[in-house]
C-alpha cells in the first residue's frame, strides 16, 4: 500500500503520532530534505517517536522512510504539493491552474500505480485469459468504460470474449458453457451487490477470476483467483469524478493486454494490418481507430 494513503488512516495513530502525521502530509517534499532531529523539532516530538512512526509504516527507520516518501511524491511534478484526488480544483481555480492540476494528477495516479504493480500478479492474471477460450468482462459505471476498452482491444487480436454490460443478464447461466472461461471483474470498490454477484455465479459456473480493484479491504476481491489491486485512489462518494482511478485502471489493462499482444506479437502485428485493410473500401490499409 502507497505510504502517504496509509498515513491518511488516522485510526491506527497515537494522537502523539499524528501531530508528525500531519505535518508530513502538509510538506512531503520539505520532509525529505529534513533529519530526524529538525523533524522532532518541527512537529514537538523526538527523535525516537519519529523512528517508531516509521517501523509501524513498515520502514526500517528514518532513512528507510525518507526515501519511500521521496519516490511517493512524484519529484517531477509540476506543483510541489499532491493533487487530492477526490477533489483536485479548488473554487475560483482558473483554466491555466486546472490544465496543470489535471496534468499533475494524471502523472500522480500513473507513478502511484508503477510503484505498486505487482507484476507476477499481471503476469499470471495475462497467463489465464491468453489460455482462455473465452473472456467474460464485467464493470459498471466507470468500471465498465475501461471493461469496454478492455474487450475493444482483446477483439482486435481475435480473442473471443464478451461484455456483461446489459443489466440482469449477467445473471443468466450458460446452457452450453466453454471448456476454459475466465472472467475479467473491473470494480472501484468492489463491495457492490451486483459486483458480489457476479463473482459469486461464474465461480458457482467454475469459472476463474480476475478482479482489478482499489479497495483491498473488499470480501469480493479476496475471493479472487487472480486479484490485481490498485491503491485507494479516491474514497469519497461526493467525489468530483473517478479521474485517478481511471487512468490507473486503464495503465493497468493496458499493461495486461501489452503482456497477451506479446506471446504472439508478429501473428497480432499482422493480424491488425489484416483487420485495417478490410475495414478499407479500397483495400488499402486504415487505422479502425480512425
Amino acid at each position: 500500500m502507497l505510504m502517504l494513503n496509509l498515513l491518511k488512516d488516522e485510526s491506527i495513530f497515537t494522537n502523539a503520532e499524528l501531530e508528525i502525521v500531519h505535518y508530513i502530509l502538509e510538506n512531503p517534499k520539505k520532509v525529505t530534505d529534513m533529519t530526524v532531529e529538525y523533524l522532532a523539532v518541527a512537529t514537538y516530538s523526538s527523535p525516537s517517536s519519529i523512528v517508531r512512526l516509521c517501523k509501524k509504516l513498515g520502514m526500517k527507520g528514518y532513512s528507510d522512510f525518507k526515501i519511500k516518501l521521496a519516490i511517493e511524491i512524484n519529484t517531477f511534478v509540476i506543483n510541489e504539493d499532491r493533487i487530492e484526488v477526490d477533489m483536485p480544483i479548488q473554487i475560483g481555480a482558473s483554466i491555466e491552474d486546472i490544465s496543470k492540476i489535471f496534468l499533475n494528477l494524471h502523472y500522480q495516479a500513473l507513478t502511484d500505480v508503477y510503484n505498486t504493480l505487482d507484476l507476477p500478479g499481471i503476469q499470471k492474471a495475462a497467463d489465464a485469459i491468453y489460455n482462455a477460450d473465452i473472456v467474460s468482462l464485467f464493470g459498471v459505471g466507470p468500471s465498465l468504460l475501461i471493461a469496454e476498452d478492455f474487450h475493444y482491444k482483446l477483439k482486435r487480436i481475435g480473442m473471443l470474449c464478451v461484455s456483461n454490460s446489459l443489466v440482469g443478464f449477467d445473471r443468466v447461466y450458460k446452457k452450453k458453457k466453454p471448456k476454459n472461461e475466465i472472467a475479467v471483474v473491473i470494480s472501484h470498490y468492489g463491495n457492490s451487490v451486483r459486483v458480489r454477484n457476479w463473482v459469486k455465479n461464474v465461480h458457482a459456473q467454475g469459472t476463474k477470476v480476475v478482479m482489478i480493484c482499489a479497495n483491498r479491504n473488499s470480501p469480493v476481491f479476496k475471493q479472487a483467483d487472480y486479484p490485481l489491486l490498485l491503491d485507494n485512489f479516491e474514497g469519497r462518494a461526493t467525489k468530483m469524478g473517478s479521474f485517478a482511478s481511471r487512468t490507473a485502471m486503464t495503465y493497468l489493462t493496458d499493461c495486461l493486454y501489452a503482456v497477451i499482444f506479446a506471446k504472439d506479437y508478429n501473428e497480432n502485428v499482422k493480424l491488425l494490418y489484416e483487420t485495417g485493410k478490410l475495414l478499407s473500401d479500397n483495400g488499402e490499409y486504415i487505422d479502425p481507430l480512425k
